[in-house]
């Protein structure tokens, strides 16, 4: 399809994955010709062909073509709107890019200030204007560094392809810094902490008041059974390449029964006027019992709904019959009430709290006179109404091994999970202890909003039959969706502490999922979302790290795609890899701001006197020293695990601005040592410029704050690449310890044993023998500086605990 249009005539199946995920193809019906608002979202989402999906199969009835109407084309279509979200993401306010545009603007702040001292000095030498001018604004490309927003983005750039090589793959790389930062992850339940298969356990039948015992083999009951006919009839299952396709669900259900489905051989055959799709029981009872069901017309599943119908007409029979399955709740209050079985609600929680998938089913005869053309035009509500319940279906869905562990991981690491799920509560409560989300020491309540005025908002224990009026700090709760609407709507002062205290929120259609996951961002909550990209794209693209499970086109709107892991064991992996990646960025700004600090602080230290750096000696600091250590910075890789510790997100956090002011200062009392120590020397003669505007590179002080320079750079490097608690140690880094050991060695050749050819390219002072003594004490300020730097490191903790200086990741 190249346009979003709505079918008028005839049905469609579709394969919409390339919009929703959902790798089940879509059984597309026609608009009833009604006097409402056309909404392609939600209402008449059935009746809608988007563009970008692919026409499998199309079908009409007698002399109707199949016909649609085109709504909307270009970049109103469904697919345009994917492919903008993707051009255009929504934006997400991160504090480390915010404080690192206000950091480059104090850098400028303190350039101006070199460019005024700069200007003093100079003029007060009375040199030329041109040369004022040219010495001042030097000062401007040293202080704010060109390379340094390409040098932040090293360490995501090693991230993403070590997450591309292990399967997951990332269209916004601004992302994964924001995953080292999440608080909370949101999961889905079918497909994501379980498998997407469902089996069928078996079936409890309804007989007078009560539900008989359970049956686990459908296919023997007798075939004029109206449960079973129910379960052959009742689906969306098609066949595509003489293979069933359609819901897991429904494919289960169906094969259950071992009846066969019958479709015309082709796709435009006319189809029988009342029968386009049959279902009958297998050979060997068809043979003994001619029974044939044609399908006449489908009610296709609808979230907001919560069930499905088909009416169907039986080979003789003399009326049709409405068959549908759904949620127990629903489909009770569709059906008769003298049908519905006493002990149906202790049968259920019974059920599901065990954790099956628990489908409700019932049917209807239709009077004699309902015909085809009434089938064809009738509303769900016109026919959904006075059935007689049938049973339950039970289904299992097995909980994935990797779930338990993976969520025991993260919430040692003290990340918040919950779930999203559109299954019934006790179900979803069953298997949220299953997995771990929910410990069997923690009291879990269930939060209800009373139907009768004035509205009030009740605690019901999921672990006894106690009720509670007031809200205990203690308890996590369980919310369904309509609970959920009903807060939001009538209570929103509770809303903000229902989310957080939620872990289990059931029966929530797919704007709820996008509901509960933007409210959470709204609470300062950094909220990652993992599911398989059925029903949560919303929520997935909602979310500041969507992880999805699907491989489909869709899946491309969230920022993650797990394509080799079709589990959550990914997630560990990619919220270490955003740790690694923020703290290497963190580590690498921090780098390059002192690395333009203390080239500022030697080009200042040397003015006073007449003397500049060389230009060899500025394109060693900056291509070789900087650019090389900036880039195998970046290479650290994550440590194995997930600490409790967060790393910081605020480059203007104390943690980070004490150490790094300190640091500034060290550089520059070590290099003003250096030159007091130079000027003591027995043989050290002054500077003396003979001109306003010459400037000498070859000299003692040049020298002396190069070399100790050209160490600093280093040792900068080295305290910024600590390793624990996010990172592998940076010996395991080994091309950075190949380009630190290069360095070192190269630093130690020029201060102690230079070469004539070096001296003369980096315009040195050569060695001599009664300066040896003098190089070597250079070398141990080196080694003083080092140990220094450590120890501002390795104390800042402990100094910031004192003044009760605490991270902005524990303040929540």
């Amino acid at each position: 399809m190249t346009c979003d249009a709505l079918l008028m005539t005839g049905t469609c199946i579709v394969n919409e994955s390339v919009l929703t995920g959902e790798s089940t193809p879509v059984t597309k019906t026609p608009a009833l010709h009604q006097n409402e608002e056309y909404d392609p979202t939600s209402t008449h989402s059935r009746h809608t062909l988007y563009g970008g999906t692919q026409i499998i199969q199309t079908r009409f009835y007698h002399h109707d073509k199949v016909t649609a109407k085109v709504v909307r084309t270009g970049s109103m279509t469904a697919k345009g709107q994917l492919i903008k979200s993707i051009l255009f993401p929504k934006s997400i306010g991160f504090d480390f890019y915010r404080d690192a545009i206000r950091f480059v603007f104090v850098l400028f702040i303190v350039s101006t200030i070199g460019c005024g001292y700069s200007i003093y000095v100079f003029f007060s030498r009375g040199a030329s204007l041109e040369t004022i001018l040219l010495r001042s604004l030097d000062i401007v490309t040293i202080v704010v560094p060109p390379a340094l927003p390409a040098a932040m983005t090293v360490g995501t750039v090693y991230s993403q392809n070590r997450l591309k090589k292990n399967g997951i793959f990332c269209t916004a790389p601004s992302r994964i810094n924001i995953a080292g930062k999440v608080k909370l992850v949101c999961f889905d339940k079918t497909g994501t902490l379980t498998e997407e298969g469902l089996t069928v356990w078996g079936i409890l039948r309804s007989e007078g008041n009560t539900l008989l015992d359970l049956h686990d083999d459908p296919s023997q009951l007798p075939v004029h059974s109206p449960i079973l006919q129910a379960m052959a009839a009742c689906h969306s299952l098609t066949k595509i390449d003489n293979n069933l396709c359609g819901d897991p669900l429904d494919l289960s259900m169906f094969e259950s029964t071992q009846w066969l489905l019958e479709e015309p051989g082709t796709e435009t055959n006319r189809f029988d006027m009342l029968a386009p799709t049959i279902v009958r029981p297998s050979k060997r009872y068809f043979r003994s019992v001619p029974l044939e069901i044609g399908i006449v017309r489908q009610f296709p599943f609808n979230s907001n709904a919560q069930c499905m119908s088909v009416i169907t007409r039986t080979l003789g029979a003399s009326h049709m019959t409405l068959y549908t399955k759904g949620a127990p709740e629903k489909i009770q209050n569709m059906c008769l009430p003298e049908t519905v079985p006493d002990n149906m609600s202790a049968t259920l929680s019974y059920y599901t709290s065990a954790g099956f998938r628990v489908i409700a089913i019932a049917y209807r005869d239709l009077p004699k006179k309902f015909r085809w053309t009434q089938a064809q035009r009738a509303t769900r509500e016109q026919v959904e109404e006075n059935m007689t319940f049938l049973g339950l279906l039970l289904m299992q869905n097995t909980l994935k091994p990797q779930s338990a562990p993976v969520i025991r991981q993260l919430q040692s690491a003290r990340i918040k999970c919950l779930m999203l799920t559109g299954d019934n509560m006790l179900t979803a409560v069953s298997v949220s202890r299953n997995c771990g989300l929910v410990s069997p020491s923690t009291p879990l309540s269930q939060l209800v909003v009373t139907k009768t005025l004035p509205h009030i908002v009740r605690l019901q224990s999921l672990n006894s039959s106690l009720s509670h009026t007031e809200l205990d700090s203690s308890s996590a709760l369980a919310v369904d969706g309509s609970t959920w609407t009903q807060v939001c709507s009538l209570f929103p002062q509770l809303v903000p502490l229902v989310a957080t205290r939620g872990v289990v929120f059931a029966r929530m259609s797919p704007q709820q999922k996008a509901h509960v996951v933007e409210t959470l961002q709204s609470l300062d909550y950094v909220v990652a979302m993992i599911g398989d990209g059925a029903n949560d794209c919303g929520a997935l693209k909602a979310a500041h790290v969507g992880v999805s499970l699907s491989a489909a086109e869709a899946s491309i709107a969230a920022p993650f795609t797990s394509t080799h892991q079709q589990d959550i064991s990914c997630l560990p992996q990619l919220i270490a890899e955003g740790r690694c990646s923020l703290v290497t960025s963190f580590g690498i700004f921090n780098f390059m701001a002192l690395y333009s600090l203390t080239q500022f602080s030697s080009v200042l230290l040397l003015y006073p006197s007449g003397v500049e750096m060389g230009n060899m000696e500025f394109l060693y600091v900056d291509l070789v020293i900087t650019t090389s250590l900036a880039v195998v910075m970046g290479r650290s890789k994550p440590s194995s695990g997930i600490s409790q510790t967060r790393p910081l997100t605020a480059l203007a956090s104390p943690l980070n601005v004490i150490p790094l002011l300190l640091h500034i200062i060290l550089t520059f009392v070590m290099q003003y040592i250096s030159l007091l120590y130079l000027r003591s020397q027995p043989w050290y003669a002054p500077v003396h410029v003979s001109h306003e505007d010459e400037t000498l590179v070859t000299c003692w002080e040049n020298t002396v704050v190069f070399l100790i320079s050209t160490y600093q750079y280093v040792i900068l490097a080295l305290i910024n690449s600590k390793g624990k608690p996010h990172r592998e140690i940076c010996v395991k880094n080994w091309l950075m310890v190949i380009v630190v050991l290069c360095l070192s060695f190269f630093n130690t050749l020029l201060l102690l044993f230079p070469l004539h050819e070096l001296t003369y390219f980096f315009e040195l002072e050569p060695i001599s023998t009664d300066d040896i003594k003098f190089r070597v004490t250079l070398l141990m300020f080196v080694a003083l500086h080092f140990f220094s730097a450590i120890f501002i490191e390795v104390r800042i903790l402990s100094i910031s605990s004192i003044f009760q200086i605490k991270p902005f990741s524990s303040v929540v």
